[in-house]
């Protein structure tokens, strides 16, 4: 079942809902997750001050520039234990949908709290808005951001090592082994710990985050009853067509040593609100407090993530078959060279990356650029999100 949705702009905003936050428990806990996977060496420039951050991106951008098959040297075997930093959130009150847990992944440059921005939070914080649709929900911050273990960038931190941080960690919700895993750091209320009994699982996605997500659903099929994939179009037509090299990086520790100074050789980080701006907002879309909370909030990111992306497919196993939504600004900058129109189809979308999902969805969101949560009509594209899920019994 195929089906396409495009809200005009005024009426979206005019019906825009303003989100009054439920009362909710959290809960943030450190989580060992032992991890096997394959990753791969790849060659590429080190990355060790900010003259060779420049370098880095010019080397994944020029028109000669080796594809990532070609920079592959061999493969590198992960087996390890990551420790993770994650929080879960339930609402205090059990609600008929409290036991479906939404797993929130985020893209490069974020970490957890991108589900949970603080600047006007009743339009702007995806937590607080499931939590007032009655739905749990679990955050973590990927390794090599927040406060998760910082690996290394070159070897380590890929895209098969944090797929399978994903499955892991959906492996324990399933088992109800999480919380007894996990060392609490902390609770809403300094006592009480959430209890977490899911009968449904769905992953909700940002950016790379989808893309990991998308690795799940390839590789770990029956791990997932639904996903809402945010910032993501795979086969747009203008994908690709921004090199990395758009948007300038430095390296981390020497753009902030005091926010930074903990990461090693090869991370880099966007380099200013203006490029922050280029990559998510849209002009119109944009609150000024909203871009300079991303600038603080902002994350590192590890070089060999852009080299790894096509490990996601490497191991298909057990087949997706539950509804995937699609949800991309309609001027996302990074996916569709600044306008998303036109330049997809769902039936290729599901012919080439979910071909047995029961139902594929692209929606477009009116006004908005890279990142759903930070956009000025944010909580307009929550709505949609629940109500694809309600039509889908979850």
């Amino acid at each position: 079942m195929l089906s396409t949705r495009l809200v005009q702009v005024g009426l979206l905003f005019a019906a825009k809902a303003m989100i009054v936050a439920a009362s909710k428990q959290c809960v943030e806990l450190e989580v060992p997750v032992p991890v096997v996977a394959t990753n791969n060496h790849y060659t590429m420039p080190r990355v060790d001050s900010n003259i060779d951050a420049v370098q880095w991106a010019l080397n994944f951008s020029v028109w000669t520039a080796p594809t990532p098959s070609e920079r592959d040297t061999g493969l590198l075997p992960i087996n390890d234990t990551f420790n993770i930093s994650a929080q879960l959130c339930v609402p205090s009150t059990k609600t008929n949908k409290s036991d479906i847990l939404q797993i929130a992944v985020q893209g490069n440059g974020w970490d957890k709290r991108y589900w949970d921005v603080q600047v006007e939070p009743a339009e702007h914080s995806y937590v607080d808005a499931a939590i007032a649709k009655g739905y749990s929900i679990l955050m973590f911050d990927r390794i090599g951001t927040g406060k998760s273990e910082i690996p290394d960038a070159y070897d380590v931190v890929q895209v098969a090592t944090e797929v399978e941080i994903l499955a892991q960690l959906t492996t324990m919700v399933r088992n109800r082994t999480l919380l007894s895993s996990a060392r609490v750091v902390s609770t809403t209320d300094n006592v009480t710990v959430p209890e977490l009994n899911p009968t449904h699982i769905v992953h909700v996605g940002h950016s790379f985050g989808s893309l990991l997500i998308t690795g799940l659903l390839v590789q770990h099929g029956d791990m997932s009853d639904a996903a809402l994939l945010t910032g993501f179009l795979p086969n747009s037509t203008h994908l690709g067509d921004v090199p990395v090299a758009t948007f300038e990086h430095d390296f981390a520790p020497d753009h902030d040593p005091v926010r930074f100074g903990q990461f090693s050789s090869g991370y880099i980080v966007l380099t200013s609100e203006n490029t922050l701006q280029k990559v998510y907002f849209t002009q119109d879309g944009l609150e000024p407090e909203v871009l300079t909370y991303t600038e603080k909030v902002k994350q590192p990111e590890a070089v060999a993530l852009y080299a790894s992306s096509g490990q996601v497919s490497a191991q298909p196993g057990p087949v997706f078959g539950g509804p995937v939504q699609l949800i991309a600004g309609e001027f996302d900058y990074v996916n569709c060279n600044g306008d998303c129109k036109g330049t997809y189809t769902e039936e290729g979308i599901m012919n080439s990356t979910f071909p047995r999902a029961s139902n594929v969805e692209v929606y477009l969101q009116p006004n908005t650029g890279h990142a759903l949560t930070v956009a000025r009509n944010a909580s307009a594209g929550f709505k949609v999100m629940f109500s694809y899920l309600e039509a889908h019994g979850l």
